[in-house]
């Protein structure tokens, strides 16, 4: 049974880092987003596609009860 939580945690450590790392990129498009005059839509379409990727890999951290234990609780919004 060790194994499994061991396998289980490593997974949930790789999950946080995705959901982290698509925090930090639609944070860094937000802040674009808000200097760009004239939004092209593949712009449009590839910010859509950033957020629905987080809030799928943020569904996915919930329904497996993932936990954090790191300076920010990435899954906590």
């Amino acid at each position: 049974m060790a194994k499994r939580n061991k396998i289980k945690e490593q997974g949930d450590q790789k999950l946080i880092a995705l959901i982290e790392k698509l925090q930090d990129e639609i944070a860094l498009q937000k802040d674009l987003d808000q200097t760009t005059l004239d939004m092209s839509e593949d712009n449009v379409v590839a910010g859509k596609i950033l957020r629905a990727k987080y809030s799928f890999l943020y569904d996915e951290a919930r329904y497996r009860h993932t936990r954090f234990s790191g300076l920010t609780n990435a899954i906590t919004q």
